[in-house]
């Protein structure tokens, strides 16, 4: 394997709370009812589009308020999960390349990845506005691949919803799931992710060995 390609929230960023403070604080600044902590986490992945509509505020200038606060206020509760800048050094160290395929803005992303200080792991950063189709397609994980130089079949996706298994299957990519986010176990199981691990040294574990597995 020469490349890992990482779901970002859920999966490298304990993110849950910053999303749900976003979203609800750019719908209230607008006049729409907030999200439950219960009724939004489980759709995350879908899109920020998507998840508007469910409260009818696909606009232009509530998406943009949630955007913008994402962008200056991450810091207030936004982290990585422990162990992740330490599996992302071992990782580069072993020689693989490195992506993410985020359902973020590209330049959001960068913003955060930044703030985070691993934004130097990565070789490319592939958002939701960044490709024809974002996850579940295929698209997603096939323009990534393309942006690394590397075959679907030379490449790992991890990530903690069914949306990451399903965009990595359709691809032609290795599917890896992780508990530690918001995707459910037997969802991941069932869309077909072909290991699942609850710990994220046991992932670097498993991710390193692959690196060096034969062909």
């Amino acid at each position: 394997m020469d490349a890992v390609i990482f779901d970002l929230d859920g999966t490298l960023l304990d993110s849950k709370a910053m999303i749900l403070r976003c979203f609800n604080t750019a719908l209230q600044d607008f006049g729409y009812e907030p999200f439950g902590a219960e009724e939004l986490y489980p759709m995350i992945g879908m899109g920020l589009a998507l998840i508007l509509e469910k409260r009818g505020a696909n606009k232009p200038e509530v998406m943009n308020r949630y955007i913008e606060l994402q962008t200056s206020t991450y810091m207030q509760d936004l982290k990585c999960f422990d162990g992740v800048p330490e599996m992302l050094k071992a990782l580069r160290n072993s020689g693989f390349l490195i992506a993410t395929a985020t359902m973020r803005r590209g330049a959001v992303s960068r913003v955060v990845l930044d703030g985070m200080g691993i934004l130097g792991f990565f070789d490319a950063i592939i958002g939701a506005d960044d490709t024809p189709e974002p996850k579940p397609s295929a698209l997603h994980i096939l323009t990534t691949c393309q942006a690394l130089n590397v075959q679907p079949g030379s490449a790992v996706m991890v990530g903690d919803t069914k949306y990451d298994i399903m965009a990595a299957k359709a691809a032609g990519v290795m599917a890896v799931g992780v508990t530690w986010g918001l995707g459910k176990r037997g969802e991941m199981a069932e869309a077909g992710a072909e290991h699942i691990f609850d710990a994220v040294n046991d992932l670097d574990g498993f991710l390193i060995r692959l690196r060096y597995m034969p062909e």
